[in-house]
């Protein structure tokens, strides 16, 4: 497990190093400058909202992330660490932290502006439960749409185009889903295999309080899709090899 947590440090550093950060982080807070430019909002659907951009963000980030290590780079890391499945574990691992730091990110700035704004942001004040559930539900929906990007990231689909494509019809038809499936029922029977995120954040656009129940069964749904996608994204590599 050490070895693991010396890897993750050792990407964070790369990653910050390749400045592929730069445009995620300039998309993320032009959201935050339209989800918040007409107080006061409403904070349960704003924070639910906010998890299906994340999504669409992390699916980007998720993408790019996987080619900061030259490939030369990648083979002796793994001679290293004596161990592939460590390596690509290691990987998806890195995936998560950027998706809890995106989410904290996503959660401090609104709630720091609704202070600084004389508590002017929101329509009603801050809840811990609303806190709670503002973390789990965007960090669920960073860590799956992370998953999404990784699965069709240069690593795995050689062709750059096919990849990019297939990043884009995925991230589109899972945050359209529930709009698809209202509109033609029987595509659910097939839309089941994508992230269930636009329902997911449907649940809770019209709620005024977090329901912890409903807020916890979100969270392991999106994390019990995104544990699956991890680990295919980890077999894969190992299939596909260099």
């Amino acid at each position: 497990m050490k070895v693991i947590i010396e890897f993750v440090r050792y990407q964070y550093k790369q990653y910050a190093l390749s400045a592929k950060y730069v445009a995620p982080l300039i998309g993320l807070f032009i959201v935050f400058q339209i989800m918040y430019s007409l107080p006061p909002a409403e904070i349960v659907s704003s924070f639910a909202i906010m998890g299906l951009l994340l999504f669409v963000i992390m699916v980007w980030v998720g993408m790019t992330c996987q080619e900061i290590e030259p490939e030369v780079s990648e083979q002796i890391i793994i001679l290293r660490m004596q161990s592939e499945r460590k390596y690509y574990i290691g990987q998806v691992l890195f995936s998560g932290v950027l998706s809890g730091v995106v989410t904290l990110l996503s959660l401090c700035v609104p709630v720091a502006a609704h202070y600084l704004q004389r508590r002017m942001l929101f329509a009603r004040g801050i809840l811990v439960s609303d806190i709670i559930g503002g973390i789990l539900l965007m960090f669920a929906c960073s860590f799956v749409g992370s998953m999404v990007g990784g699965i069709f990231s240069s690593r795995i689909i050689r062709k750059r185009t096919v990849g990019i494509v297939l990043t884009v019809f995925c991230a589109l038809v899972s945050v359209t889903r529930i709009g698809i499936v209202a509109e033609v029922p029987v595509t659910k029977y097939i839309l089941w295999i994508v992230p269930p995120v636009s329902d997911v954040a449907g649940w809770f656009t019209r709620e005024e309080y977090f329901e912890m129940g409903k807020v916890m069964g979100a969270f392991f749904l999106l994390m019990g899709y995104g544990v699956v996608l991890a680990a295919i994204k980890v077999e894969l590599c190992k299939i596909r090899k260099f």
